[in-house]
């Protein structure tokens, strides 16, 4: 059983360390979708196009559809599922 543990608290570290990476990952979307935002409303104000308000857009739209990001899900996802199934093993 004790065996069970140690793998089970091993497998909840590495489904940390993967949400860690997909975290990461969101965090610079948020921040390039915040320079986005705060472009826009300067463009706004300042009556221009918003042109240039889409390109910090478009990179953190580009880096949700990114394979990487796909991937960082999918392990997050894989980590905590058989985390969750040594749990519970270790428990039976």
């Amino acid at each position: 059983m004790k065996r069970a543990i140690n793998k089970g608290a091993l497998a909840t570290r590495e489904a940390h360390g993967a949400l860690l990476e997909l975290r990461a990952i969101i965090e610079d979307a948020a921040q390039r979708v915040h320079a986005a935002e705060f472009e826009a409303v300067r463009l706004a104000l300042a009556g221009e196009a918003m042109d240039a308000a889409q390109k910090p857009l478009q990179a953190a739209a580009d880096t949700l559809r990114s394979p990487s990001f796909e991937a960082a899900v999918s392990q997050a996802r894989d980590k905590m599922e058989t985390a969750l199934a040594l749990h519970r093993s270790a428990h039976n």
